[in-house]
């Protein structure tokens, strides 16, 4: 209705909305309706305690500033970046505008989950090369969305009062700057949930430090990205979270976004599992009614199948468009995600073996971040698994595991930034002043990776 008022009439897919009025009716016919049949709790009561719940004051007040700052000056880093160093020799393969600031959150992968958001899944037989069949829809379909609450759908229309390359150029950059706000806003959440999940495990000196630590990761970067991490953030916390404290409905949303954001999403099943055991046992060891009992078992056991269920969705449609529902999969093999097993993470091992650490360090400087974050990482399963519990060691085992041997060392830094446990653990452990000293070098490894990725440099 707001979006009517504002931007004029909506068609998202199935959904169209061309005045304010028909929503304005429907709502006041479906608050009448509530009202009648159920009139306790009162509604304004259920919406303040639905705010209350969804944005703590406590936690959006101890983050929104870390939040802030450390986001913004990623992408103020990354402009500057632009502006003064420049791009490499045959750069940027594609740009939407003159300016380069609009162009900004326009880089590497970006490009293809736009494409997914504008125009759909293709995919042809013939082609050998990438194809956006690799891309799980979640974060476009929300962008789709995000850019049509925008306006999106009305730059098109004719008549047009511009050209129509300029009119396809302001279409694209709604698509943008809906995904970057996407990403942003999602990252905001999630980490209103992540302090709140910290709460419960150490002090609030310790929480806002694991924010810090995440925040200024060196492969954080990607949450001031048009990318998938922020929102995978946000759904992995948010089961997390809320199959914690037994809200089965919240619980299984988030989880079910897991599944559908990222190919490995359908692994957080393993983690929530343990969770749900944890629950189960003590529902059982409680004098609850045999109904309750049943009731409880069963919205534990939605919410943690919902990663898979995901999963199959997408695999049915792909089913659909190709014929294989693991078509996607297979798909992934064009950026370098094959089964190699163990001896390519030698490989890097050889070579500084071979080389030492200065000449390969600085033959390359990208695979020796990725190949330390996945060593810290894996350093750091087991003492996650005894501090914080076993589900958050799984859940870094899971998410570690399968592309170490599906590409080595490959984009490992992107795979550890949403690592929540090993944050959490650090802050946990270490003083306040290693926790400073290391926020500064996360920060300072950060700002080289925003320099680099930014003017379209090798930083995967």
């Amino acid at each position: 209705m707001l979006q009517a008022w504002l931007f004029g009439g909506i068609r998202f897919r199935f959904i169209s909305v061309s005045d304010p009025w028909r929503p304005l009716i429907a709502l006041l016919i479906i608050t009448a309706l509530r009202h009648y049949f159920l009139r306790l709790p009162p509604l304004h009561q259920c919406v303040g305690r639905w705010l209350r719940t969804t944005w703590p004051s406590d936690a959006l007040a101890a983050t929104w500033s870390t939040v802030m700052f450390t986001r913004l000056s990623v992408l103020l880093v990354g402009y500057l970046a632009v502006v003064s160093i420049g791009f490499p020799e045959g750069a940027p393969p594609f740009r939407l505008s003159d300016n380069e600031a609009v162009n900004l959150p326009l880089r590497w992968d970006t490009g293809w989950y736009l494409n997914i958001a504008m125009e759909g899944y293709q995919w042809d037989a013939d082609i050998d090369g990438q194809q956006n069949i690799a891309f799980f829809p979640g974060y476009p379909l929300i962008t789709e969305g995000v850019a049509y609450l925008l306006g999106a759908q009305h730059v098109m229309r004719p008549p047009l009062d511009r050209s129509p390359r300029l009119a396809m150029e302001q279409f694209q950059q709604v698509f943008l700057g809906s995904a970057l706000l996407v990403s942003l806003l999602s990252f905001t959440w999630g980490m209103v949930w992540f302090y709140r999940l910290a709460r419960e495990y150490m002090n609030d000196s310790a929480s806002r430090s694991a924010l810090l630590l995440l925040s200024a990761y060196p492969f954080a970067l990607f949450f001031s990205a048009a990318y998938t991490e922020s929102l995978m953030f946000l759904a992995v916390i948010g089961s997390f979270y809320h199959l914690k404290h037994e809200r089965w409905g919240p619980a299984s949303m988030w989880a079910l976004l897991a599944g559908v954001t990222r190919p490995n999403g359908f692994l957080l099943a393993g983690p929530l599992a343990v969770i749900a055991f944890r629950h189960i046992r003590k529902k059982r060891a409680t004098s609850v009614s045999p109904e309750t009992f049943v009731r409880n078992t069963l919205g534990i056991c939605l919410a943690t199948a919902m990663p898979i269920f995901g999963l199959f969705l997408f695999s049915g449609f792909i089913y659909s468009l190709t014929g294989n529902p693991l078509e996607w999969r297979e798909a992934h093999t064009a950026w370098g995600r094959s089964f190699t097993g163990v001896s390519t993470l030698m490989l890097p091992l050889d070579s500084l073996s071979e080389r030492g650490l200065i000449e390969y360090t600085s033959a390359q400087p990208v695979e020796a971040l990725n190949a330390l974050s996945a060593i810290l990482a894996c350093s750091l399963i087991w003492p996650v698994t005894r501090r914080l519990g076993p589900e958050y060691g799984l859940f870094m085992a899971l998410n570690l595991g399968p592309p170490l041997l599906f590409g080595g060392f490959l984009s490992m830094g992107r795979v550890t930034s949403l690592l929540f446990p090993m944050f959490m653990y650090l802050a946990l452990t270490l003083t306040d002043r290693h926790r400073t000293a290391l926020v500064a070098g996360f920060a300072c490894l950060q700002g080289l990776a925003a320099a680099l990725f930014f003017t379209w440099r090798v930083f995967l």
